[in-house]
């Protein structure tokens, strides 16, 4: 089983017997699709790609996708959403064809014994950032310190940024005469997107005074209370998740992806609850938004009880030694 980066593979001369290629993510699906994806699609000098999901839309291509073509085209089947058992067994029956690049997306660790397969790593370090970011902005960021890209890097992992929160930064700062790792901070601390994360990683974490702190900064910015609690709703349903069923890429309630940042945060802060502590606070959640549609109730009140709440730890119990008691007479 080989492994290579992306920045590595892509440059690389390609054996023409190679056709199936594990995609392992460590970035987000929209700049995968933005960035990575184009590449790929380059190299393989096509636009045809196919995308499988599961294994029965598979099943219904695959034999027209195999049969011999008298004019073949390069096509990529791209394989996303599907198990790595499944994407494991496609790769042992499925034959050579000189025309299908398959390409298999993973955001978890790979278990299977992948031996004629390539693993390609999608990531981005500092360095490929600087790079891309230079590139993007031009010359608005070539005089830019090296610190200022570093702080902006930091935002760009912890927040799942994109290429739209970036260039928003530029765009507000190219007019200053010059920048500090302060500027990057100040402007994504006050971002709408970047306030949330912080709320919500705080609560995740009983970090009941920083979770106070920055929800009184999303009073300010006007954060609607109804998303506030479904937001508030889908970090803990995930952290259920994780601890009921070990799924983690996936949210198995809405069927779509989480990107493997959050995949990350919320693997380590559900560790500090128990399933019961979690069906508690969703009884609290529920309460909340029932008062919140039907009542006057003050949000901040109601949110301030909630916040309090993740800081209640409920005690585990654990089965007492039956204890001996005698009389007086040792009876």
């Amino acid at each position: 089983m080989e492994k290579t980066t992306f920045q590595k593979w892509i440059t690389s001369n390609i054996p023409s017997n190679q056709y199936f290629f594990l995609i392992s993510l460590n970035i987000s699906r929209h700049f995968w699709e933005q960035h990575y994806f184009p590449q790929i699609k380059t190299k393989f000098k096509t636009n045809i790609v196919y995308r499988v999901d599961n294994e029965k839309t598979w099943k219904e291509m695959e034999a027209e996708r195999m049969l011999p073509k008298l004019f073949p085209e390069k096509e990529i089947i791209l394989l996303d959403g599907i198990s790595e058992k499944v994407a494991f067994e496609m790769n042992q029956k499925i034959s050579f064809s000189a025309n299908l690049i398959f390409l298999y997306l993973t955001e978890s660790e790979l278990t299977k014994p992948w031996k004629n397969a390539t693993i390609i790593q999608v990531g981005f370090g500092e360095r490929e950032f600087t790079k891309w970011i230079e590139k993007t902005a031009g010359k608005k960021l070539s005089s830019l310190p090296a610190a200022v890209i570093k702080s902006l890097y930091k935002y760009w992992v912890e927040y799942n940024l994109g290429e739209e929160d970036i260039m928003g930064f530029i765009r507000q700062t190219e007019f200053l005469p010059k920048l500090i790792p302060l500027d990057v901070e100040l402007f994504f601390e006050k971002s709408e997107k970047t306030l949330l994360f912080r709320f919500l990683d705080a609560l995740s974490d009983r970090n009941t005074q920083l979770a106070t702190k920055y929800f009184f900064s999303l009073l300010k910015i006007n954060y609607p209370s109804h998303l506030l609690v479904s937001m508030i709703a889908r970090r803990f349903r995930l952290m259920a998740q994780v601890l009921i069923t070990g799924i983690e890429n996936q949210d198995l309630w809405k069927k779509n992806r989480v990107s493997p940042f959050e995949i990350r945060k919320i693997k380590t802060y559900s560790k500090k609850y128990s399933p019961s502590e979690i069906t508690n606070l969703f009884d609290s959640l529920r309460q909340m938004d029932r008062l919140l549609k039907t009542t006057n109730s003050d949000f901040s009140i109601l949110m301030l009880d909630f916040i309090d709440l993740t800081s209640i730890r409920t005690p585990t119990l654990h089965p007492q030694p039956e204890q001996i008691t005698s009389s007086p007479n040792g009876i």
